[in-house]
Order: structure tokens, then sequence, then C-alpha cells
């Protein structure tokens, strides 16, 4: 068995159990970490990744992958093919970075501004240029390695975008795998959840409600929208609390309300907007009825009206049995037992789903709170940062795992 250390110890004990492997892990590390650097110091937004793309495509070139550009807008595929025929492998990582103020102490702090990747998606990239650049230097003895650098996470927007311009196609991906950073696993270990599901889906919502406005002195003259709101808002939290199965996960916030111009002033409508957050898609798919069903019937009972604006954004993200069992396999046999943590769904969205709705996938955390505190901060803090000694663990788990899949049979998947 693998010792079972802490840090970067477990990836030094590569050395003894995995030397060919930690060898060239130990070779490109540097490189994807000066990738990492440039990248964070020159962050792009959604669909505006034009020289991240570039360099994604100039460095996949150089090391002999054939390229596409502009897949979905900006994003880049690059593949590798095998000595022998065998599955295709898609791997992807995403590129965007988030219009955030970058407050790192760090010299690769964000030299753009309004501009930052405060969400890892530089880690994201970098990784994967180190396994593309040690599958290049080693060779795929079997299969095809399809790597996919999306653009346009952040807006939910960028994986659909490519899937319409053929991205699991020519050659069609038979199993995907995605990562993500994340400071709540330390380095070294990884997370993964063992419902069937990797996060929840993400949808939005507007609420218009209407009244009659009037004079605060003399509600009785009026239909007070505010209250029409505030009883709406309050009874839709039966949906999560007495309407939907306690083991099930649902989230149904209310992030902007607006109304009103003077505290003796009723108005004659209010705004509200929130999200919705589900795991199972048959309880994704009754929310808008359910909350359509209780406005409308608050706001007539009241003597008012109301408008239901629903937004279907990104699906859950499905993991598929036969790639997270192989993934699991990886991460014991490289790093022991205890690296891996079986976790619930995140309720927070991810549009890697749009890919798990076509292929089998997994999807899966990489730790990156080292020992200094400041990778510590939560994704999508001012502070983020990330251990770059993690970079170590997801290129060699992204090789290894690469290697057994590609050592099945495209129909092994299903």
């Amino acid at each position: 068995m693998v010792q079972t250390l802490d840090g970067i110890g477990r990836f030094e004990a590569l050395k003894e159990s995995w030397p060919e492997l930690y060898t060239k892990v130990r070779e490109v590390f540097d490189e994807a970490v000066e990738t990492r650097r440039y990248l964070h110091m020159n962050p792009e937004l959604s669909f505006e990744e034009t020289e991240t793309a570039k360099l994604v495509a100039d460095k996949l070139r150089s090391w002999g992958y054939d390229v596409t550009e502009g897949v979905g807008g900006t994003g880049v595929i690059g593949v590798l093919k095998g000595a022998a025929t065998g599955p295709v492998v898609g791997l992807r990582a995403d590129m965007d970075a988030l219009p955030m103020q970058d407050e790192i102490d760090q010299p690769y702090r964000s030299t753009r501004d309004g501009k930052a990747h405060t969400c890892g998606h530089d880690a994201h990239t970098s990784i994967l240029l180190g396994v593309a650049r040690a599958f290049s230097e080693t060779g795929l003895e079997r299969g095809t390695l399809k790597l996919v650098f999306q653009p346009a996470e952040e807006i939910g927007k960028g994986a659909e975008a490519m899937i319409r311009d053929g991205a699991l196609d020519n050659p069609k991906v038979d199993v995907m795998a995605g990562l993500h950073v994340h400071p709540s696993v330390r380095t070294g270990e990884f997370s993964l959840s063992t419902t069937g599901f990797a996060t929840a889906a993400g949808d939005f919502f507007e609420l218009e409600f209407k009244g009659e406005g009037g004079h605060a002195a003399y509600p009785h003259q009026t239909v007070d929208p505010i209250m029409i709101a505030a009883q709406t808002l309050v009874t839709m939290q039966q949906i999560v609390s007495r309407q939907t199965d306690p083991l099930d996960s649902v989230v149904l916030s209310f992030g902007k309300i607006e109304g009103g111009t003077k505290n003796n002033i009723i108005p004659d409508s209010v705004k509200v907007e929130g999200t919705v957050r589900t795991v199972l898609p048959e309880t994704r798919n009754r929310m808008e009825e359910r909350m359509r069903a209780i406005a409308e019937g608050v706001a007539g009972g009241l003597g008012g009206s109301v408008t239901l604006t629903y937004h279907y954004g990104v699906p859950s993200v499905k993991i598929a049995d036969v790639p997270a069992r192989v993934f699991e396999e990886t991460v014991d046999s490289l790093f022991g037992p205890d690296a891996l943590k079986k976790v619930i769904p995140a309720m927070g969205g991810e549009d890697f789903s749009f890919f798990s709705e076509q292929v089998p996938a997994v999807f899966f955390r990489l730790g990156t709170h080292g020992e200094d505190d400041r990778t510590a901060y939560a994704n999508h803090n001012n502070r983020f940062d990330v251990d770059e000694d993690a970079f170590l663990y997801g290129i060699a788990t992204f090789i290894e795992l690469t290697n057994r899949l590609t050592s099945m049979e495209p129909g092994d998947f299903e």
C-alpha cells in the first residue's frame, strides 16, 4: 500500500512507487507554475479569452498536437493520437476569469483592473497544459487524448457553445474528466461526490408584483405589493421545508428586491430576483410550477398580480459509475485511500454539466489549501489563491487516469 502522508509528502512518495510518473510530472511542473502565474497576471473575462487561447494553442502545436481554435468562440481543442486504437478520452479545463479586483499580495497579482482569476481557472488551464506536455514527450500507448480548453464557464455558456461547434465529435469523445481546484480540500487530497451528481443545477428568476399604490397612512385604500411580495417569499420556502424530501437538496434564495421611493408611499410594484439550486433533475423540473402556483395564489388572494420569469441555467454535473470508479482506483493507487474524501454534491453551478449530459464523465475537486493560510480563501474571494504544489497532484492524476481510461474499450463506459 502507498504510504499515507500529508501535503507534498504524498507526491514525494511516488519517487519510490511510481518513479517514471514522478520524474515526468516534476519535469513539467515548473512550466505549469510559470504559465499559471502569467495567466493570473493577465486574466480575461468570458468569451474574451483571446490571449489565453493563443497561448494554449501555440503550446499545443509546439508539442505536436492537432489544434483547432475558435471552438465555441474562444475555445481550443488539442488532439493527440496513441500508438494503437482505443477510446477517446476528453479532459477539460476552463479558461475565463471574473470581473473582480485581485487583492492577493503576490508578484503575480493581476495587472488588469477589475479582472481576476479568483476561481482558479488559471490553475485548471496550466494543469492541463502540464498533462499535454507530458504526453507529448512520453506518447500515448493506446486511444486518443482530446484536450478541451473551454471559455466562459463563469457565465455558464462556454460548454454549450463548444458542444454546438462539435467539441465532442471528430473524433467522438467516449469519456470525459474534469477537475476544480478548491480550498476546502487540503493539498494532497481530492474530493468526489458519491451520489451520482457533483454539483447542483443553477437557475434564476425574476418576480414582479403589481398592486395599487397610495399613501402609507391609508393602506386600506391600496393593494400593497410589498406585503404581497413578503408573504410570497416566506410562503415559497414551504417548497423547501414541506414539499421536498428532506434527503433531497433544494436551495431557494432571494438576492435582490426593489420597490418604493419614499417611506410614506406604498408603491405600485415590487421586483424580486433570486436563484434556485437543485440536484435531482426531477426536482428541478417541478420548481418553476410550484413557485408560479404560490406566487399567483398569494398575489391573487391579496388583490394584486405577479409575473414570474424563469431562466434555466446549467444542469447538475452527472458522475458516471465507470469513470468515477476508475478515478477512485487511480487516486488510491497513487496516493493511498486516505487521499480521497467522499462528499455530497456542491450546491454551486458548473457548466461541465453539459459535457456530462452527453458522455459518461467524472468531475472531482483538487485540494489547493496548503500550509500557508493565504490559500484558504474561498473561490470568488478577492484574496483567493492556490497552493501551486497541488499542480503535482492534478497533473499526475490526470496522466494516470488517462492511461487507465485509454486501456479500456469505448463501450466500457456506459
